[in-house]
């Protein structure tokens, strides 16, 4: 009986194969044709006003928070603390009409430090709160402010230092999701693909009845331990909001409804079933990166592509591991097209992950300096694993090693997990790397020197260098700050033309010296690289100090 089994294998014909692969790239055209042109990219601040660590003579006005792409304008806010921990204002912050920049009117301000902290929600869905000092009439040195535990939080897609309990949970709830719809889509595509008899898809539809309300219970799972992020302080009021005004919410509730409609719909047409697993997919992409950058086509079309290849490997390996168990010459006849499939899923995740990896990355160099760039590493090794394991299966089957090829079914589902759990948390890390304000300070045996840059990004920035000399001394004769391409050494140096600031707060005594301060703004760092930076001080007796930094934006 096992010997006519494998034969009929080996003649089996691959016209299912074939039909599932174009209807798969047909429903994936579908959802490309129907997406609309423009895209918003990944937020990042990109201007602060006060800027990060700025000592002002003067009160500000307001607080004006630009970022590189539009923002969600439902759920947003910014908060302004004194040195007493009280809120400064029950303003609240506005957003301009192109909804790239966050702004809030402040009182009149006295003399102290105060911290700012703010949150809004980015094109891909995801929050992004940040915190930074700033000061007025003083030097930070003099009253640094203690943030309560509230305003110590910061979430710019990066794992922190500490993990909690609520992050612990909310990666939990993005595995099982991102496992749990996988294997479903893929399980259902496979019901109708995998050429099974009635009565092994009798059961097999059961089996998925089982993955359907897991997958239902996932979402609401991940639902619920996201949705109090991107709420942040928003208070009750914004939870109503997050639904009814933002894109994300909407996308939340799309998939929602689809998922209580799969135990209607599904089962019914060919058609049907490839429409939801495509209108998953899409809602899926529609909830990540692919949607924070552009060409959004494109980006969202390679993600649905990936998602949906994802899906026939890991719905068909988790499927022939069942029948594996249960029915043992199902998995065998399953075995053969399974395999086939795929190899052919693996290429395309391939193809359509360095795609999407070289729209996201302006820098493939990018992908060894963030979290994320090393998770892919990570992922990407263990695709190799995945595809020597499905060699020697393959060997194996060849073989009729039957015991070997339940061992090596098994280490697949493993490494398949492995992957899914790495995705399931750096598909919400951003793939960028963040450029952070520079604050350079060199100590001397007679002189100390002090280099900020805010916010140290390509374009405009404010430049600030302050130097303590002996007070005999007097004021510097000379004050030079230049920026070199390290890259292009035909390009001559950039000279930032600093200017002495009055400067009147009180700093620590340095045992007799005076400090001079000297700034400048303006877009002197005009694309990212790496930047040599110079600084020439020249005292009044001729004697130079020469200080030299190198730094990489991105």
């Amino acid at each position: 009986m096992k010997s006519v089994v494998y034969e009929r294998l080996r003649h089996a014909q691959s016209g299912r194969l074939v039909q599932m692969l174009c209807c798969l790239i047909l429903l994936l055209g579908i959802g490309f044709a129907a997406l609309p042109e423009q895209a918003s990219a990944h937020a990042t601040l990109v201007s602060s006003s006060p800027a990060s660590g700025a000592e002002l003579d003067q009160a500000p006005e307001r607080v004006e928070l630009t970022f590189n792409e539009r923002l969600e304008d439902g759920i947003f806010y910014i908060k302004v603390f004194d040195n007493n921990k009280k809120q400064v204002t029950e303003n609240k912050a506005r957003m301009n009409e192109t909804r790239t920049t966050v702004s809030l009117d402040l009182p009149k301000l006295s003399s102290g430090s105060y911290l700012v902290t703010y949150h809004i929600i980015s094109a891909d869905g995801h929050p992004v709160e940040g915190t930074y000092l700033f000061a007025v009439g003083q030097s930070l040195s003099q009253q640094p402010i203690e943030a309560s535990p509230t305003m110590q939080h910061l979430h710019s897609h990066g794992l922190s230092a500490q993990i909690g309990f609520v992050d612990i949970m909310q990666f939990i709830s993005r595995i099982l999701y991102y496992a749990l719809m996988l294997a479903f889509c893929g399980w259902l595509l496979w019901l109708r693909f995998g050429g099974f008899g009635p009565e092994t898809l009798d059961a097999l539809k059961s089996w998925g009845t089982q993955l359907q309300r897991g997958y239902l219970l996932a979402f609401l799972f991940f639902m619920f331990t996201h949705v109090f992020a991107l709420i942040g302080d928003g208070g009750p009021e914004a939870l109503t909001v997050i639904f009814t005004q933002t894109w994300i919410g909407y996308v939340w509730m799309v998939s929602l409804l689809l998922s209580l409609l799969s135990f209607v719909v599904l089962h019914r047409s060919l058609w049907l079933d490839l429409l939801w697993v495509g209108l998953i997919c899409l809602a899926k992409s529609l909830n990540g990166h692919a949607a924070a950058f552009e060409p959004l086509k494109q980006t969202l079309l390679l993600d649905m592509i990936h998602l949906a290849a994802a899906s026939l490997w890991v719905g068909g390996l988790w499927m022939l591991l069942v029948l594996w168990r249960k029915r043992k010459e199902d998995g065998l006849a399953f075995f053969p097209r399974f395999s086939g499939a795929a190899l052919a899923s693996i290429l395309l995740l391939t193809a359509s992950g360095i795609l999407s990896t070289v729209i996201f990355l302006p820098d493939i160099e990018y992908v060894l300096e963030t979290q994320w760039g090393k998770l892919l590493l990570a992922k990407s090794a263990l695709v190799v694993l995945v595809v020597i394991t499905a060699g020697c299966l393959r060997f194996v089957y060849r073989k009729r090693g039957e015991r070997k090829i339940g061992l090596l079914l098994r280490t697949d589902a493993v490494l398949s997990l492995l992957i899914v759990a790495i995705v399931g948390v750096f598909t919400y890390l951003t793939p960028l790397p963040a450029n952070e304000p520079l604050n350079w300070h060199v100590m001397g045996d007679k002189i100390h020197m002090t280099a900020q840059i805010t916010p140290n990004v390509p374009g405009v920035n404010e430049f600030t260098v302050k130097v303590w000399l002996p007070e005999p001394l007097g004021k510097p004769k000379q004050m030079i700050l230049k920026l070199h391409d390290a890259k292009s050494k035909d390009i001559a140096p950039i000279e930032v033309p600093l200017e002495y600031a009055e400067d009147n707060s009180i700093e620590d005594n340095f045992g007799g010296l005076k400090k001079y301060t000297y700034k400048a703004s303006g877009a002197y760092l005009p694309y990212p690289g790496y930047w040599d930076i110079e600084v020439r001080v020249m005292d009044s007796n001729d004697d130079e100090t020469v200080y030299d930094k190198q730094i990489r934006l991105y």
